[in-house]
């Protein structure tokens, strides 16, 4: 199941009549709960999950400015509602993943903790806008991590993907940009005319013990026509993530670490960048140039620096060009 499907059943219920003061209709029989659809007197969209009798549920209702999760025992009805309409999409993210997870749940307390669950995961990307917005190159560095966190799930299999996905932790600035077990990846994202890239901290570089450590440069252009935007980078991402059955919402709060949130990520559509080429540089590899910790006075800190690229092919393990 997708978004697209749940257009389509959105449109299907919009013509049915009002029962019990909802339209409905059931997502799909390939889901062993009891799962509707749901569109009430006002207009909100709504997802209901149809408990058994005597299922056992106590839950207090909660509502948020966005959205609300309500518990009626006398009808064994748990619902999810949509307060404001401008986070329709989003709304159909949750439905989506929720869906993938309880879909062959057979055990009622399991599958109702789920849909809680899902709620309170997702309640926080129900929230007003940030209204600072982001600088061009702050853009640009977020893109090239999403680029390479694409790259990175297309080579791998739904049985890591969500930790391929925890690993992208750039917007947490814990140091480096993607932290695996046994490798660490710094990302920098260069204009196809620059020769270098800026290293903000001597850490950007700095070696774990044990394990391996790339810097991988993404090579763009600025193309506000053929470019790619941060949101045509997550819709990509977004696919990918549900097809195999992994997390979401690892992604949104990475982005939201930046004020990066779904109704508000349109907003820098305006910054498009064309990929050419991702180069892997092995940072261990003897004569590597970098600063660290290791290598600078206990007295120095807070170090900026440019690296130039030109004379570093010998370090290059690897050249993925587009």
């Amino acid at each position: 199941m997708d978004t697209e499907f749940l257009k389509k059943k959105w449109n299907q219920i919009s013509s049915s009549e009002i029962v019990q003061g909802y339209k409905t209709i059931r997502v799909t029989v390939d889901c062993i709960a009891d799962i509707y659809l749901g569109i009430n007197k006002m207009g909100n969209h709504s997802l209901i999950l149809s408990l058994p009798k005597n299922s056992g549920l106590h839950f207090k209702s909660v509502e948020r400015e966005k959205i609300s999760i309500e518990f009626f025992p006398s009808k064994n009805y748990l619902i999810m509602t949509l307060i404001d309409s401008d986070y329709t999409n989003l709304f159909d993210d949750l439905i989506v993943s929720l869906f993938n997870a309880i879909k062959d749940v057979h055990e009622v307390d399991e599958y109702s903790k789920v849909f809680i669950r899902t709620f309170y995961q997702w309640v926080l990307f129900f929230s007003p806008d940030y209204k600072d917005r982001l600088k061009k190159n702050t853009v640009k560095g977020v893109w090239g991590e999403l680029f390479v966190l694409n790259e990175l799930i297309s080579n791998s299999d739904s049985y890591d993907i969500n930790k391929v996905l925890a690993g992208w932790v750039g917007p947490y600035d814990q140091g480096h940009d993607f932290i695996y077990d046994d490798i660490n990846i710094e990302v920098k994202t260069k204009s196809i005319n620059k020769v270098s890239v800026r290293l903000s901290s001597e850490h950007q570089l700095e070696v774990d013990a044990g394990k391996k450590l790339n810097l991988t440069v993404v090579i763009v252009d600025d193309d506000v026509i053929n470019g790619l935007s941060l949101k045509d980078l997550v819709q990509v991402l977004k696919k990918t993530v549900f097809e195999q059955l992994g997390d979401f919402t690892i992604v949104l709060k990475a982005l939201l670490q930046k004020g990066i949130t779904p109704n508000n990520i349109q907003d820098y559509d305006n910054y498009r960048f064309k990929p050419h080429a991702i180069y892997d540089y092995d940072c261990l590899r003897e004569g590597f140039p970098k600063i660290t910790t290791t290598n600078i006075s206990s007295s120095i800190s807070n170090v900026k620096y440019d690296l130039n690229l030109t004379n570093l092919s010998k370090y290059v393990i690897l050249v993925r060009e587009f």
